[in-house]
């Protein structure tokens, strides 16, 4: 098989998993005298839109080659791919230009809901065809092979399935695609639903490997009904345990080296933990001896049950979204098992609401924002999955939640923290720059607000309410619900995100430009109902902010 991109890593040096605590450490590497990774691997959908993290990325793209990772285009979904979705990883792909792009054997979202977990796919014929289908759209679309991972595994479906080795086998066969073997993954499901891990490894075919992965993960014991379990989760916060070390070394001497990656995602240790861990790895592929790809194997007819998948998938996310304590299409000793991924799909979504919202999750408390988070994700699951489009309607739920009377500014104070979420991943795209027109065509051009602008006009003093609520604020709190009233202009500027305080006649000019189709309609309509100097200076603040837009 052959690895895309322009810059490819020795096989010698192992990669690091990027995420945002991390920039930092690796900023601060002197790449010419001790380059510390082969490669950094990132999420694809954390970069999506414009951002400081994205710019981040592709300054980093410098001086390392970069894998991107997918884990929401939903590969094994029952129905069709999101396009839009499709569309901004292709996006992505082109300026980053990653030597590696990989996707799951999983998914996550069926019809108009998506969740962000690597949701088990039942491996039958039905299956093969879907994600056989789509991966197929999904490399056609990028314009180069990608990779599949193997997924961490918690259950088994109550009906035949295709082994996962075979079902994978022959996805590259039909596909193309090449095979990314996630060495943590494999013992993890070997040792949660009774399998061997180097029987695993022995049937897969190292023609199709173009990569491996190695993390840690989390043992947690359980007990429902009388009967304890203990299962491993992955959850990428831990070293890797020695299991898969073993594990890693026989894949060395059995396929070969490969790119190798090292992941951590949450609770970030010291630096230098990642740094050993990654010279572990490093140091047992210095030893791996060089090893020629091995020929196919030849595919065996497959057989498996009959399902039907959009029926299935339907009820999975049914099934999580309700908190069921039973899934009845699991085997018998694994239906309890229905509690690992609420707890990942709750406690993910939970997470981001926290980040999106903080100074709301101040004012009402940790244990009643967790609630209201609860029943938001139970209304209005995520339906993409660029889970940063997520949340805007959070502030309705202030209207209906019981216990919030006492807080009549917590809508404004929810609205004018997802304009601030909101403009950071915005795309600015044609920004007027009123210097290279003629006034005249200035005046009369076809204009609106470009997408990282937006008003929020309050009866309440949302600015300083969200400032002192914000985690970390140490200073006497001094808000007085009726001192002042906020109207806010939040708009992006580069990377930034900038808010501004208007007065009223601002304002009303701000409403008037969004209201007409140019400049000239929106002057004309104030007739005179505001100051030459306030028209002059809103007008100052549109053009050197770059607000505006050629529509």
């Amino acid at each position: 098989m052959t690895i895309e991109g322009e810059c490819v890593p020795s096989f010698m040096k192992s990669g690091l998993g990027i995420r945002p605590e991390l920039f930092a450490p690796i900023e601060s590497i002197d790449h010419d005298s001790d380059p510390k990774f082969g490669f950094l691997e990132a999420h694809s959908e954390n970069y999506f839109g414009e951002s400081i993290a994205r710019s981040k990325l592709l300054a980093l793209r410098e001086s390392y080659s970069v894998s991107l990772h997918g884990v929401g285009l939903s590969l094994g979904r029952a129905d069709d791919l999101n396009q839009k979705h499709l569309a901004q990883l292709k996006e992505l792909v082109d300026q980053v230009d990653p030597f590696i792009v990989s996707e799951h054997l999983a998914w996550s979202a069926y019809s108009h809901r998506h969740l962000p977990d690597l949701l088990p796919l039942p491996l039958t014929t039905q299956a093969l065809d879907i994600i056989c289908q789509h991966i197929d759209q999904m490399q056609t679309a990028l314009g180069r092979q990608i990779l599949i991972e193997n997924p961490s595994n918690y259950l088994l479906f109550d009906k035949l399935q295709i082994p996962e080795p075979e079902f994978l086998n022959e996805l590259a066969a039909r596909t193309g695609c090449g095979l990314l073997m996630d060495v943590n993954n494999i013992h993890v499901s070997a040792s949660n639903i009774g399998r061997n891990g180097v029987d695993y490894i022995n049937a897969i075919n190292s023609g199709a490997i173009g990569q491996y992965h190695l993390a840690g993960y989390t043992e947690v014991e359980r007990t429902d009904n009388g009967v304890s379990d203990t299962v491993l989760i992955d959850t990428h916060n831990q070293t890797v345990y020695d299991p898969v070390w073993v594990l890693f070394e026989h894949a060395l001497s059995t396929h070969g080296a490969r790119p190798t990656l090292f992941e951590w995602d949450s609770d970030f240790p010291d630096f230098q933990v990642l740094v050993n861990e990654c010279e572990k790895a490093n140091n047992l592929l210095a030893k791996c001896p060089s090893k020629e790809l091995s020929v196919d194997k030849a595919i065996q007819p497959l057989t498996s049950s009959s399902d039907d998948l959009h029926q299935s998938q339907d009820e999975f996310l049914e099934n999580i979204l309700s908190l069921n304590k039973i899934l009845e299409v699991a085997h018998t000793e694994h239906q309890h098992r229905i509690w690992i991924y609420q707890n990942n799909v709750f406690g993910a979504i939970q997470d981001y609401l926290e980040q999106v919202y903080p100074a709301t999750r101040g004012v009402v408390g940790a244990d009643f924002f967790k609630q209201m988070s609860q029943v938001f994700i139970q209304k209005s699951p995520p339906s993409v999955g660029n889970i940063h489009l997520y949340g805007q309607d959070f502030s309705e739920l202030c209207h209906s939640f019981d216990g919030l009377e006492d807080l009549p500014y917590l809508f404004d104070l929810t609205r004018y923290e997802w304009a601030l979420h909101d403009s950071y991943f915005s795309v600015v795209s044609n920004a007027l720059d009123h210097s290279l027109i003629p006034q005249d065509q200035l005046l009369t051009s076809a204009i609106s607000f470009n997408a990282s602008v937006s008003l929020v006009c309050s009866d309440y003093p949302i600015y300083e309410i969200q400032r002192q609520s914000l985690p970390g604020y140490d200073e006497p709190v001094s808000i007085d619900l009726n001192q002042s009233q906020d109207n806010l202009l939040i708009y992006k500027l580069g990377h930034d995100v900038q808010c501004r305080r208007l007065d009223r006649e601002e304002v009303v000019f701000i409403q008037k430009l969004e209201e007409n189709e140019n400049l000239l309609q929106a002057i004309e309509c104030l007739q005179g109902s505001i100051s030459p100097d306030t028209l002059s200076a809103t007008l100052s603040l549109a053009f050197e902010a770059r607000l505006l837009k050629l529509s």
